[in-house]
């Protein structure tokens, strides 16, 4: 195998292994345009410390205009692209030779290969807008999710805005709220403590109790190696959402991170009965409310679409499920002026870089 070709497998494997938003590609895109242009700063490809922290503001540049967004993993997780099992320097050096010899036709082909993963997104979406609730079917979508080439990386997140349209729809619709008060009893200690309570719980002398309707709460984009809080409810659970292998560790890792008493995570059924053996043998199960399955939301989402009360339900699950998909995986308008600004829809690429 040529070193050119095996520079350019590593790439397709960090393109085949990428989400929807393919911020590890990209960034190699941009240090490898950096390169071969010049600007500011002076980098060589083969001095890891002449590129390393300019490259992320190169990434960003790119990915908030093509995507609205940029990546909120830590620093440590970002600079992981230049490991030995992702793009060391020895290979990207590689690719920027063939940058330069074919005049960016490198950057080109993960540019393109960044546009047919939002093209197969856009039609996830579209699949979506046009199911009524006679139509739509969750087990479908998640087929689509993860058979289709390209976005199955994805699934997680698509499990994340089903499981919140699903949970948010169905509070709304019960009408519930929460109520926070002070009794008269406390009235002295609420006298002193007025300034207080006012920020951390919105009560004050004078006005000792206030109610709101109950809501579901996307945390907001989280990146793979995140165990963050994925959802929040304003009356207590902590949510996360998880389409991986849970075992009893990563389990207990995803408990020990929520600060919570109140925790419910979404899983594959598999895991899911692994995760209720164990919980009920272990101190940290206790703050596990409830272990929600994929065969539990096909079945709620079944009834919310074909149901009693589908009539109430049925259409703001789907627009909320459509808002959230396109909210996660937003399909830049301005992709095929960007390609075409950057010269990369001119002209024939060299044959190992063509994308067909």
């Amino acid at each position: 195998m040529s070193a050119v070709q095996e520079a350019k497998d590593r790439l397709d494997l960090l393109i085949k292994k990428a989400r929807v938003d393919m911020y590890k590609p990209i960034h190699i895109a941009e240090v490898l345009r950096h390169s071969r242009l010049g600007g500011d700063v002076k980098i060589d490809v083969g001095i890891l410390d002449t590129f390393r922290n300019p490259s992320l503001r190169w990434r960003d540049a790119v990915t908030n205009l093509l995507l609205g967004k940029v990546s909120t993993s830590s620093a440590r997780y970002q600079h992981d692209v230049w490991n030995e099992t992702a793009m060391p320097t020895r290979l990207l050096t590689i690719l920027d030779q063939e940058n330069k010899r074919t005049e960016g036709d490198v950057e080109r082909y993960i540019y393109l290969r960044f546009n047919e993963r939002q093209e197969t997104v856009a039609g996830m979406i579209a699949f979506i807008e046009r199911s009524t609730q006679k139509t739509f079917y969750l087990s479908e979508l998640l087929d689509k999710f993860t058979k289709q080439a390209g976005i199955k990386r994805s699934v997680d997140k698509a499990y994340e805005i089903i499981a919140y349209s699903l949970f948010e729809t169905v509070v709304c619709a019960l009408q519930a709220t929460i109520k926070v008060s002070v009794p008269a009893s406390s009235k002295n200690l609420l006298g002193e403590f007025s300034d207080l309570a006012k920020v951390l719980l919105g009560v004050e002398v004078g006005k000792t109790s206030w109610e709101v309707d109950a809501h579901i709460y996307r945390v907001g984009v989280t990146n793979a190696a995140d165990r963050g809080l994925d959802m929040w409810a304003n009356f207590g659970p902590a949510i996360q959402v998880k389409h991986l292998t849970l075992d009893s560790s990563l389990a207990q890792t995803i408990v020990d991170q929520v600060e919570s008493d109140h925790i419910v995570i979404v899983c594959r059924d598999a895991d899911a009965r692994v995760i209720k053996a164990v919980a009920h043998q272990i101190s940290w199960g206790r703050r596990v409310r409830g272990i929600v399955s994929e065969s539990e939301l096909l079945a709620w989402y079944e009834r919310c679409l074909r149901g009693e009360n589908a009539a109430v339900l049925a259409k703001p699950l789907l627009k909320r499920l459509s808002d959230g998909f396109k909210a996660e995986f937003p399909q830049a308008g301005t992709m095929v002026a960007f390609l075409e600004e950057r010269d990369y829809l001119a002209g024939k690429a060299d044959k190992r870089w063509e994308v067909s």
